[in-house]
């Protein structure tokens, strides 16, 4: 987003509040710089030079969840989610500017995840705490009781390390039939660490309704990490590797991780100044899809086989209000044979997980935890499904919290349990 495209956001927000009640940080605090219209007013300010970017101004930003219930929620079309990456960039670059950027932070959008191989080197020494018995050892034995309750916390909120990969880089509909496109799954970092039967789910699902499925096994992250943390360039860098990954290659490209889905398909905007570069990211955007929204505006073979359970849906941010994609997912669901769906109470708020905001705002992440949690409990599902990594581990570890037992799957997941139980879903080689 150029400067001028900035500040003329900038001017479009009218301050009428309507963003106030939609926002889960309002909600916590009830200060009016803890809400979009105060964090406008606050970017504003800084644009104006009436403001230098101090302490509290980031400290103000950071606060925010960038969930962007507030862009669905205002009636002047003020993209918050664009207004928010703006300015932690010009925090970003100030902070390098003043040689302050932090070392976390360098480590990990400057280096961890630019390159997959180094996460997958993290999930493996994860997966092998985990597997050995050492994580059972060391929370049985007490030990953890040596260290401050928010460590503990963070211990049990650490998800199971899932890296059984799909064995197949192209899985083909079968000699017998014709593909109806060919289509690219981006594994994305969390989703290939943590949730890697997700994207076989999704190769499965694809293949056994008649696409060609083309999944590089050297792929690296979006960009959305960096970019959402102000580190454009290293997004930037990152959105032509994925673009050459896949440009040329497939008709669609398809992502199962709703918080890198709504920072793919803004890659035009992103390289809309590189030359070089600008046709083919207009390209990538337009043409990727979340699994769900693909699913439904293509259709899909509904599995055979019934499940007699009550499944409800929790919106990802990223998903519905990022992307505006609300009713696809629910479309999907309710073609399934035999579930009673059921109407998840205020589906669309955030459920605190926001990223890595959990882990740095984790009192105030589990008290938008604790809100979604006694939604869902009152739903009495057996299943909730939703369709980002994040969420994913935000709900399961809310279900440690609560004392509730809803299975939490990504609704990908779903079907293929189905197809596999009805013998769909399976190539025909």
């Amino acid at each position: 987003m150029s400067h001028s495209a900035y500040y003329d956001q900038l001017l479009n927000c009218m301050h009428c509040g309507l963003c106030l009640p939609v926002c889960p940080t309002f909600s916590i605090t009830g200060r009016e710089k803890d809400s979009p219209r105060g964090r406008i007013r606050l970017m504003k300010s800084v644009a104006d030079g009436q403001m230098d970017i101090s302490t509290g101004y980031m400290e103000a930003l950071d606060f925010c969840l960038d969930c962007q219930a507030c862009v669905s929620a205002c009636p002047a079309g003020v993209q918050y989610g664009d207004l928010l990456e703006h300015a932690r960039e010009e925090i970003y670059l100030h902070q390098q500017k003043e040689g302050r950027v932090h070392w976390f932070k360098k480590l990990t959008l400057g280096w961890l995840f630019t390159r997959q191989s180094r996460l997958r080197a993290l999930g493996m020494a994860m997966a092998l705490y985990q597997k050995s018995g050492l994580k059972f050892l060391v929370e049985k034995c007490g030990v953890l009781h040596l260290f401050p309750e928010k460590l503990r916390e963070w211990h049990r909120l650490m998800p199971d390390v899932d890296m059984k990969r799909p064995p197949v880089s192209v899985a083909s509909v079968g000699k017998k039939k014709k593909a109806k496109m060919r289509v690219g799954i981006v594994s994305g970092c969390v989703q290939d660490i943590f949730f890697s039967s997700v994207n076989r789910d999704t190769l499965e699902v694809l293949a056994g309704n008649g696409y060609e499925v083309y999944l590089p096994p050297d792929q690296n992250c979006c960009g959305s990490v960096a970019g959402h943390n102000g580190d454009t360039d290293t997004a930037r860098k990152l959105a032509r590797q994925l673009i050459d990954t896949f440009h040329g290659r497939v008709d669609q490209i398809i992502i199962n991780a709703a918080g890198c889905g709504s920072f793919m398909k803004k890659y035009d905007q992103l390289l809309a100044a590189d030359s070089a570069w600008a046709e083919k990211a207009r390209w990538f955007a337009q043409n990727t899809r979340d699994i769900m929204e693909f699913l439904d505006e293509n259709g899909f073979t509904p599995p055979e086989n019934a499940l007699d359970k009550k499944v409800t849906y929790h919106e990802p941010c990223h998903l519905s209000h990022a992307q505006q994609i609300k009713e696809a997912p629910r479309r999907v669901l309710k073609q399934l044979p035999g579930i009673s769906y059921v109407e998840l109470p205020e589906a669309g708020w955030c459920c605190g997980s926001a990223g890595v905001y959990n882990i740095t705002h984790f009192e105030d992440s589990m008290i938008l935890l604790d809100r979604k949690m006694k939604n869902l409990k009152k739903t009495e599902a057996d299943i909730v499904v939703t369709g980002n990594p994040g969420c994913m581990i935000q709900l399961a570890y809310g279900n440690k919290r609560s004392g509730i037992q809803p299975e939490v799957l990504h609704p990908v997941t779903l079907i293929n349990r189905l197809y596999k139980k009805s013998g769909e879903g399976k190539n025909d080689d």
